[in-house]
């Protein structure tokens, strides 16, 4: 362990200056808001110099877009997480992943206010880039199987895909506006889910 190489200390420490640069702006996004943060706020947060930040991030745009593309991650390892039950029927997996998906936004205040300014901060165009980058392997994914075991009707999978993505999308941020989401969550669920079960085959008679 001793002879670790300079590239490698090097890369090390980068990688310890970026998380620290985006934990301090995850802190300060959620508590202070994007506009009110400035990029010397996330310097003294982190400890570091302003130049340091500068040289892992363009602008306070791209540090934001990192912090909210890594809390999608976060919620899409949970939506993952139930997508691979081995205990369910493949449809049953399905409305399991769409439920963590729209829960995760219920139980956890900071994703939802993320979520809240990341259409004003990077642009609805740039938002859906973001979430489809994280979202959309597994949404097409699981369509592909449903459609392998016949539970799945007779539709185009890729436009299905980009149909439930934005589904999906549109029951997050209901939840992360609602000024008492762990109400609004069933409703949500219950409409989602009504939707969703429009795609499923019917059973053969």
């Amino acid at each position: 362990m001793s002879e670790v190489k300079g590239g490698s200390r090097r890369d090390m420490y980068a990688a310890l200056t970026r998380t620290a640069i985006l934990d301090a702006a995850r802190k300060l996004f959620v508590e202070r808001g994007f506009d009110t943060t400035s990029v010397d706020d996330i310097a003294r947060e982190s400890q570091l110099s302003k130049g340091a930040v500068y040289h892992h991030f363009q602008d306070k745009q791209q540090v934001f877009a990192e912090v909210y593309l890594e809390a999608e991650r976060i919620v899409m390892v949970e939506v993952a997480k139930a997508a691979a039950a081995p205990d369910l029927a493949p449809w049953d997996r399905a409305e399991a992943a769409a439920q963590k998906a729209i829960s995760c936004y219920a139980a956890d205040p900071d994703t939802r206010a993320l979520l809240r300014q990341a259409t004003s901060v990077l642009g609805s165009e740039r938002t859906r880039e973001l979430d489809a980058t994280i979202a959309m392997p597994l949404i097409e994914g699981m369509l592909t199987e449903l459609a392998r075991v016949g539970e799945l009707r007779a539709v185009n999978t890729d436009v299905a895909a980009q149909l439930v993505f934005r589904l999906l999308a549109e029951a997050s941020m209901t939840v992360a506006l609602a000024e008492h989401p762990e109400q609004l969550t069933a409703d949500v669920e219950l409409v989602t889910f009504t939707m969703l079960r429009g795609l499923r085959a019917q059973p053969q008679p």
